[in-house]
């Protein structure tokens, strides 16, 4: 009981004094707690228990009204505040949601636009791509045109090269032999599908003045090529105390060095380019089939051409000599004779020794052939060539290919008939195996060419000889390259190996070279001629 009626008030204080203010319980709190703690034990504990509890009835009942009022206050106020919340929910859910429409429409607004601004852009693009690439195309043309006007001649005199005689288009280009000094320009001459390389050279001479050996086909790109010589300066230009300074220098020779047409039927139009220009030819030039041919028509003056001597040697010179004969040394050589109109034509070739420089320059006298193709073979020249029969079709367009047509070409140029080159039947031609080895045996080496080996310096042996060994005595050690007009140049070369080179003279058992490639061009040609 006891236990019961503390727990009681226990629970009665507790719930008194959570919604009794200060004051409240200041007030009632004395007097009640006074009287709680007289309270006796035994028998009177029940009813003082129960008299205690109904002095607080009243407040308790005041205070739970007041506790329910609260209640409902703070419910009321907590569904106000529930609705406020979840009104102001919905605004923000709202809000959000225009918001997200604004964004959305202003996303689709600026897509539309991005779109349409695009393609605008590619359109523009477009247009101005295509005007571009008209003016690309226009421009490409254009410069095709004025290429094509730079490599354009025309060949007054017929040959068997293309294009034979009339108009005729040859590329050219430049390479430095000596810096500053020596410069080689190159076209190639073409019969049929072969195509072989042709030299011109220019030396720079110490008063700055262009001499020009072998004058090319007459294109503007050829003259423009000659004339840029004279501006370059280095190790080898004229000093300032030259005649003539490298601004003011000029072409003052044209050099033309053998009889083959090839090499001297363009002098006219060298010289009507450079009229100043003095022309030095070698000695045995001859006309057919009009004879005595003026040189104002072959040269296009009659007081400016001059004939070479034996050599400038001075113990050995009884003509006029050129200005640069101690710059420039040579010697000429006796190659051989032609039965020319019944009248036997004695064929002859300067050679020239630059002695700045150690070059010694020939045009037929030796060769070195390449074991790759030169830089201005065409390559569809090259596949054709590069078939095993006629009647293939042309080949595939690859390393191996056109290095097959650049050998055939060689072997065909030097031997007209070489041993590998089958006629099976009137229409169709085939290359049997072997060939590559014929190709070895004369690549990659100096040498005399077959032809003019075969054809020529059989005809006198001794000449030649002479030729070779003045060559030897008067520039002996100084030599360290040569030049020649045909294939490969520089050539890298001493006295010895220019020498080793004619060793055949001695012997014609020397070096030979394969009887398989002479026996049906070149040695059937030689033998018409030598007997």
């Amino acid at each position: 009981m006891d236990f019961c009626i503390f727990r009681f008030s226990r629970q009665k204080f507790s719930s008194y004094f959570s919604t009794t203010t200060p004051n409240e319980l200041t007030e009632m709190s004395i007097p009640s707690l006074a009287s709680f703690s007289s309270l006796n034990t035994g028998s009177d504990r029940s009813r003082t228990a129960r008299d205690f509890v109904s002095s607080f009835s009243p407040s308790l009942k005041s205070q739970n009204k007041k506790t329910t009022t609260t209640t409902a206050m703070l419910l009321k106020t907590m569904k106000k505040t529930k609705k406020t919340d979840e009104d102001k929910v919905e605004n923000n859910n709202r809000r959000g949601q225009r918001e997200r429409r604004k964004v959305l429409k202003a996303e689709n607004s600026s897509r539309r636009d991005f779109v349409s601004w695009m393609t605008l852009l590619l359109a523009h693009s477009n247009a101005m791509f295509l005007q571009t690439g008209q003016k690309i195309s226009a421009f490409a043309e254009q410069q095709q045109q004025q290429q094509q006007q730079q490599q354009t001649f025309t060949q007054r005199f017929p040959t068997l090269f293309k294009p034979f005689l009339g108009e005729g288009t040859k590329k050219t280009i430049k390479t430095t032999l000596v810096e500053d000094r020596c410069w080689a320009l190159e076209q190639t001459i073409e019969l049929g599908p072969l195509e072989t390389p042709l030299r011109c050279v220019v030396v720079r001479l110490s008063s700055g003045d262009l001499w020009v050996h072998n004058p090319l086909a007459p294109t503007e790109e050829f003259f423009q090529l000659v004339e840029s010589c004279a501006a370059d300066v280095g190790e080898y230009a004229p000093s300032s105390s030259s005649a003539s300074s490298s601004s003011s220098a000029r072409v003052a020779s044209i050099v033309v060095p053998t009889y083959a047409l090839e090499h001297k039927i363009f002098a006219r139009d060298a010289h009507e380019r450079w009229p100043e220009a003095e022309i030095w030819v070698a000695p045995g030039q001859f006309s057919f089939p009009v004879e005595n041919v003026s040189n104002a028509y072959v040269y296009g003056t009659e007081s400016n051409v001059f004939v070479l001597s034996e050599s400038n040697d001075e113990a050995r010179m009884a003509t006029k000599q050129p200005a640069w004969k101690d710059e420039i040394n040579y010697e000429t050589l006796d190659v051989g004779a032609f039965n020319v109109a019944n009248k036997n034509i004695q064929i002859k070739e300067c050679a020239f020794f630059d002695v700045k420089t150690g070059m010694l320059i020939v045009t037929d006298a030796l060769a070195k052939i390449p074991l790759t193709p030169p830089v201005l073979s065409s390559k569809e020249e090259l596949l054709l060539v590069s078939k095993r029969s006629t009647k293939d079709p042309q080949p595939d367009d690859t390393p191996e290919n056109v290095l097959a047509g650049w050998k055939k070409t060689a072997l065909l140029v030097s031997f007209f008939f070489p041993e590998h080159e089958e006629l099976v039947s009137p229409s169709e031609v085939v290359w049997t195996d072997g060939w590559e080895t014929n190709f070895e045996s004369i690549s990659n080496r100096l040498l005399v060419p077959p032809v003019v080996r075969t054809l020529l310096y059989a005809q006198n042996p001794r000449a030649v000889r002479n030729w070779v060994d003045r060559v030897s005595a008067r520039w002996g050690e100084s030599i360290k390259s040569i030049v020649p007009a045909h294939w490969d140049a520089p050539i890298d070369a001493n006295v010895d190996e220019f020498r080793n080179a004619f060793r055949f003279l001695e012997d014609d058992r020397t070096d030979p070279f394969l009887d398989g490639d002479l026996k049906r061009g070149l040695a059937p040609i030689a033998k018409a001629i030598l007997k």
